[in-house]
């Protein structure tokens, strides 16, 4: 077999294809499609079954049928002011339909009058008459195409028929050449097909039978080398890796405990369990990976604040990395007031900090002189280098290579590396955090403060607008903000969702235009999104519209009301995120989810919400409900994404592909014997960004 480096084949770009210029990657780029293996793992959402044809005499109202039939009239082409229509009569034995094609013109010239056709399409009854609609169609003589034909997601510009050459140029290109990752042994113990045979039938099957034996291998690769990966970089050159040991002296300890008792409120069981197990991971000389998942609210900051001072009283460096400005301002905020009776500052570095400060704040912590930093992008992006840096408090989008980013100075011992404590508030089950966070140690703080007022959570119609409307006058007089989401930024001609700037407009202009109203979304700048969140969080404005950029935002505890309008458009756990930014102070706070949605799923999926405020719980209905879906919402966790296997109902594969790496790695801990080598070959191919870590 013809074997040759993934690196030098699936890397090609898709304009290396014979007709694909400029215009056509264009198209391409908007699907995400840039590379050859870009296409050949651009699978089929369905497929079209051309095998079962029905006579006309049998076809049914509203079914997609595959029916032979005679062209007896010319095709004739009109118009309908700017649309085209191509009329003509299909008969068989006695039976006729009409045929219709919209803005396809051409369809005239390809029709003669007199041959027999094989046809697809949805059939439509209108009394006696039966017509059919834009069917697809080909020569009843002809096999110029498989029984089964895959249906691809497209965008504007390209048509499936364009789509399948692509992707058949690519096989053919790689035909019986494609590396096979998944060793024989394995194969033969879930009867799993080969590498080329998968790739190739999935695209082009006999029957729908073969494409689910396609289907089934290609996802179990994909969580293979996933958590093959996730292995490598736990295990990988694990004695060579060191990092400081955390241990205090008696008087340090006391401190620590001093500052606990200063703090505004009691620890909670489940933040000192996770305390301790921190604890235990900062006095070893390994590299901490752990992390700390917690409900909305459940107070994850405080636990990253007392391990940052942990190391900061032993003499350590510790820096704590937030996604954006307004986040990262709020953090420092937030820590310097959780450890102000510590005697330890916490600085504050970002995109936004003026030259002049941003020279005192690298040379103080050049010199170690700065114990506690907060800071953005800037963290890693920067030249910024650290006299003894012992911990990196992240979240979970930036969780791979911030150890091999951050620019360390450790004297003459270069092994040395800092401790990660990764923090996630989303809440995910357990037999799904195991694949997603399978690199980490992970810790749940399953248990709110004490003192915490529930959010109430109510439904509610567009006839009720008039009393929402009320509501929020009411909130904003009583001295309260509210927060209004909405799912789109701007209005669609062919949709029904509301969108931020019309509803911005409404509220500003017509409803409340003595109010301050601020307007918030993704394509604003980066420093206009920062002074709109700046100024909510200062009161400025009382009613904030935005989209979900909020998901992941301020605390303001001054927000004590959300609409969230089109709610059925939303997942439970984004929504409960969403849920999350109100309810953050002493006063009782109000979510209300606006929805005109009819469809029994979706109401049930909203009174969920309405009657519990438990994250996992919500996770957990949220799978049973939805199944498969963006079960994360918008949030990203690092890892790429799986283009064919689903977390959600792959869950025997998912404990095929853990049992199959753990029995590898049983025999070859790093995989490097000669037979496992393939696998850190694909890996470096598919994932190298990130997983560069490990070394493949």
């Amino acid at each position: 077999m013809n074997v040759i480096d993934p690196d030098a084949l699936l890397t090609r770009p898709v304009t290396e294809l014979p007709g694909i210029a400029r215009r056509r990657a264009a198209m391409l780029h908007k699907l995400g499609i840039q590379t050859w293996y870009d296409l050949l793992t651009w699978f089929p959402r369905d497929y079209e079954n051309w095998q079962e044809l029905v006579t006309l005499a049998d076809l049914e109202d509203g079914q997609t049928s595959v029916f032979q039939a005679v062209v007896t009239k010319k095709p004739l082409v009109s118009r309908q002011g700017r649309r085209s229509l191509v009329r003509t009569i299909l008969r068989d034995q006695g039976y006729a339909l009409q045929a219709v094609w919209f803005n396809q013109p051409w369809m005239a010239d390809r029709l003669s009058v007199g041959t027999a056709y094989i046809f697809r399409g949805r059939v439509r009854r209108r009394g006696s008459q039966f017509s059919v609609q834009n069917p697809e169609f080909e020569p009843a003589e002809t096999e110029t195409e498989a029984s089964v034909r895959p249906v691809y997601p497209l965008t504007s510009g390209i048509s499936q028929a364009m789509m399948r050459q692509l992707i058949h140029q690519v096989l053919d290109h790689l035909q019986e050449r494609l590396p096979e990752p998944i060793p024989s042994e394995i194969r033969a113990l879930y009867k799993l097909c080969s590498v080329n045979f998968a790739y190739h039938r999935i695209h082009h099957p006999a029957d729908p039978e073969e494409a689910a034996v396609c289907r089934q291998r290609l996802a179990f690769e994909e969580l293979f080398l996933m958590q093959a990966g996730l292995y490598l970089l736990r295990h990988s050159d694990t004695d060579q890796r060191q990092a400081p040991a955390i241990v205090l002296s008696a008087s340090q300890t006391g401190q620590i405990e001093e500052q606990i008792r200063q703090l505004p409120f009691s620890l909670t069981k489940a933040q000192k369990k996770v305390l301790q197990s921190v604890w235990r991971d900062l006095a070893r000389p390994q590299p901490m990976n752990r992390l700390v998942q917690g409900d909305v609210g459940s107070g994850k900051t405080v636990v990253a604040a007392l391990a940052m001072l942990r190391c900061a009283l032993a003499g350590h460096q510790a820096v704590l990395m937030a996604p954006t400005t307004v986040l990262a301002i709020q953090h420092q905020q937030t820590l310097s007031r959780l450890l102000q009776h510590s005697g330890e500052p916490v600085g504050l570095l970002t995109g936004a900090t003026p030259a002049v400060e941003r020279r005192q704040i690298l040379a103080r912590l050049a010199n170690g002189e700065m114990k506690l930093l907060v800071g953005t992008h800037a963290l890693i992006e920067d030249r910024v280098v650290f006299h003894q840096l012992a911990l990196a408090v992240t979240d979970e989008q930036h969780r791979f290579g911030v150890r091999q980013r951050i620019q360390l100075a450790h004297g003459d011992d270069a092994r040395l590396q800092p401790h990660v404590l990764v923090m996630s508030a989303t809440p995910i089950p357990r037999t799904l955090a195991l694949m997603v966070y399978g690199d980490l140690d992970l810790s749940v703080i399953d248990e709110q403060p004490a003192g915490r007022l529930p959010i109430q959570t109510y439904t509610a119609a567009e006839k009720d607008r008039s009393r929402l409307d009320d509501l929020i006058r009411r909130t904003v007089t009583q001295g309260q903000q509210v927060y209004v989401v909405c799912p789109m930024i701007e209005d669609g001609t062919a949709s029904d969702l509301s969108s931020v700037e019309s509803v911005y407009e409404r509220l500003a202009s017509r409803v409340m235009p003595d109010l301050a109203v601020g307007l918030l979304h993704g394509q604003l700048k980066t420093a206009a999104k920062d002074q709109v969140m700046q100024d909510f969080q200062q009161g400025i404005i009382q009613v904030l519209v935005s989209t979900t950029v909020i998901e992941v935002g301020v605390d303001n505890p001054n927000a004590t009301l959300m609409l969230i309008e089109n709610a059925e458009r939303f997942g439970l756990a984004q929504l409960h995120q969403l849920r999350g930014r109100i309810g953050r102070g002493d006063q009782a706070s109000i979510c209300v989810l606006v929805s005109e949605s009819r469809d029994d799923l979706a109401r049930q999926r909203l009174r969920t919400l309405c009657h519990t405020t438990d994250g996992f719980e919500i996770a957990e209905q949220d799978l049973q409900l939805r199944g498969p879906g963006d079960f994360f919402g918008t949030r990203q966790h690092g890892l790429p994404p799986l283009r064919l296997a689903n977390l959600y109902t792959d869950h025997e594969l998912i404990a095929a592909a853990r049992d199959s790496v753990r029995r590898l790695t049983d025999k070859d801990p790093l995989l490097q014997q000669p037979q496992h080598r393939i696998i850190r070959q694909t890996l470096r191919a598919r994932y190298g960004d990130v997983f560069a870590a490990i070394g493949i």
